[in-house]
């Protein structure tokens, strides 16, 4: 019995360790959604999100076009503390339905990146990150088909429970 019990603990992650449980309001750059984060290792958390998505800013820079959609997302956060606040590393992907107008949603986009930002405690509850980073975007809409690489910006505000 105290092997299998000593194999338990080895095989499933510490929870709770990377700070808490949090619902969030993810306010990217090309993203508007809400999400959860689950700790699940001392300094790692994973988040899942649902959003809307919208590349408005490609066509100002020549690099796609401006197309909008509903989509969902996976994101695992490093911390370099284990109480989920100060440095993190978030890589993340993405995938949404898509179209020009936000009506028909005939094609599709998907994004991985990562972001380098600071976790503010804005309280004891809330938390405020802040980040930076690269993404690539490819999308293909009816006729239309674009990838780039451009840059990413992290703002999350999240509520621990």
């Amino acid at each position: 019995m105290r092997s299998v019990l000593a194999l338990a603990l080895v095989l499933v992650p510490t929870v709770a360790s990377a700070g808490d449980k949090q619902l969030q309001i993810d306010g990217g750059l090309s993203v508007i959604g809400f999400a959860y984060e689950q700790p699940i290792l001392d300094h790692v958390s994973l988040g899942i999100e649902t959003f809307v998505f919208g590349t408005y800013f490609l066509p100002w820079f020549d690099l796609g076009e401006d197309i909008k959609g509903l989509g969902v997302g996976l994101r695992p956060t490093w911390f370099a503390s284990k109480t989920g606040r100060g440095l993190y590393v978030a890589p993340y992907v993405r995938t949404a339905l898509v179209d020009e107008t936000l009506l028909g949603l005939g094609g599709y986009a998907v994004t991985a990146g990562a972001f380098v930002g600071w976790a503010f405690g804005l309280s004891e509850k809330l938390d405020l990150r802040v980040g930076a980073g690269v993404q690539y975007i490819h999308a293909k809409v009816d006729d239309i088909s674009f990838g780039t690489p451009f840059v990413a910006i992290d703002a999350v505000l999240g509520y621990r429970l």
